[in-house]
């Protein structure tokens, strides 16, 4: 395990309005507010989008499941913002939910506002932490320290 501690910096709420696209929306909002690390909570509507729901079978490897949606959906997220190879990253976690059908997954292959989706984004600060592409995955891993 690594780990480490972090305080609380600046807090910002933002309103993402419909067609704007997550994550690279929020990505440009920490670019923007030079935000390096940080706590991210969504809540509103997707008009489509499509969710890493798993990976193809239970080892360490590239290929992962997707699912799509459209129509319109209601979502919930969590997230975190670190410093990647080219500025700030969002690793975002989401349940997007029509009527009964529900999916969760990770939020990276993109999803469209439908709408508004409330963003409150609360930056951490004094830690040293970033996101790097891990070989044996192909993802962009935290490391600390």
């Amino acid at each position: 395990m690594q780990i480490t501690e972090a305080k609380f910096g600046r807090i910002f709420v933002a309103r993402l309005e419909e067609e704007e696209r997550l994550p690279s929306v929020i990505e440009h909002l920490a670019g923007d507010k030079k935000i390096r690390s940080a706590l991210v909570l969504l809540l509103g509507g997707a008009k489509d989008g499509k969710l890493v729901v798993g990976p193809s079978k239970r080892k360490k490897q590239h290929a992962v499941l997707t699912q799509s949606f459209t129509d319109g959906h209601e979502i919930l997220g969590i997230g975190t913002i670190f410093m990647g190879d080219h500025g700030p990253e969002l690793h975002l976690h989401t349940a997007a939910g029509r009527g009964k059908n529900v999916l969760v997954g990770c939020g990276r292959t993109g999803l469209r506002v439908n709408f508004i989706i409330e963003a409150v984004i609360i930056e951490l600060t004094g830690l040293n932490a970033r996101r790097a592409l891990d070989p044996v995955t192909g993802f962009h891993l935290l490391k600390l320290g």
